[in-house]
């Protein structure tokens, strides 16, 4: 008969098993009440464990996806680059989220159209295989004023002429791209070179790139038979496939910065700063004289004048020489 495994919820007169609290112990810098939360809702020492381990690790990051987090886990912890542990781990971030609403801001995944800085004129633009990288990166782009758009996959037509005529609109000269090392993720890489070259755009792959896969010794997936280009690529590169968010996160942000700096034009953030600063000071001024004219505006409707009438008013007493 097989003996059964510490139970995190057990209690004998009314204090954890041994088990639990050594593994309580074993994360000093974790919330004690937090840890007695998660041990609450925990079946297993080894779910236990789990969880504290993800509560542990998300201290360290502000906004983390969920692949990049399960990557950080099986190197940290040595946990198994496989199917089940992701699902595994699905089960016990659902539970957490649950129990701890706060880290949901963590994993915000949003689907929405590209988005756009107030002032996009860098020329270049920022292009990520999955929404949950362009959440991740959405605070480093907007910091250099660059779009980003999540590809999803093949993307559609749709969204390839809507990228050429915000190219031609805006003088566009370069795409930055993100996306997976495997059949589908270079796939995705000729396809936009094909769409987007077109109109004599610069196509730069920043990341996963094989000399970065050897570089940080990145953990591998085995490549999807029932895909319909695994045969070209297992003939380049074997049978082993590597996701982008397999790179640490801080180490992509760093990547993916190091390129923004090398492609945004110079003097660009300097006149971006100074624009912004100009804007900061003037904003008290503008509200002050949005109410006066509202203001105005109805002291003159009520003498009965038209529309026209009232904005030609408005003209002579605001905007004096």
């Amino acid at each position: 008969m097989k003996s059964k495994r510490p139970r995190a919820r057990g209690r004998e007169d009314g204090h954890h098993s041994a088990a639990v609290k050594d593994i309580l112990s074993k994360l000093p810098k974790l919330d004690e009440h937090k840890k007695q939360s998660v041990a609450g809702i925990s079946k297993t020492a080894g779910v236990l464990l789990l969880r504290l381990r993800v509560l542990d690790t998300l201290r360290h990051y502000s906004s983390i996806t969920v692949r990049m987090l399960f990557y950080r886990l099986v190197s940290l912890y040595r946990y198994p680059n496989d199917r089940k542990f992701y699902k595994r781990l699905g089960y016990s971030l659902k539970k957490l989220r649950r129990l701890f609403p706060d880290i949901e801001e963590k994993f915000d995944d949003p689907t929405r159209q590209v988005r756009m800085p107030e002032m996009p004129d860098a020329k270049i633009e920022l292009w990520v295989e999955k929404s949950s990288l362009e959440h991740f990166l959405e605070k480093l782009a907007a910091k250099y004023h660059v779009p980003i758009l999540a590809q999803r996959g093949f993307g559609s037509l749709t969204m390839f002429r809507k990228a050429l005529q915000r190219a031609r609109k805006r003088g566009v000269r370069k795409v930055l791209l993100l996306g997976d090392h495997d059949p589908s993720g270079l796939r995705i890489d000729e396809v936009t070179r094909h769409e987007m070259e077109s109109l004599g755009l610069e196509i730069e792959r920043i990341a996963l790139t094989m000399q970065q896969v050897k570089r940080y010794r990145l953990p591998a997936i085995r490549t999807k038979r029932k895909d319909s280009r695994s045969k070209g690529y297992v003939e380049k590169f074997g049978n082993r496939a590597w996701e982008v968010e397999s790179l640490p996160p801080r180490t992509l942000l760093r990547i993916v910065e190091k390129k923004l700096k090398e492609n945004v034009p110079a003097g660009f953030l300097q006149e971006l700063r100074e624009t912004e600063q100009a804007e900061r000071i003037s904003r008290p001024v503008e509200q002050k004289l949005a109410r006066l004219l509202r203001k105005r505006s109805m002291q003159l409707k009520r003498q009965g004048l038209s529309d026209k009438e009232i904005r030609k008013k408005l003209a002579e007493e605001f905007l004096k020489d």
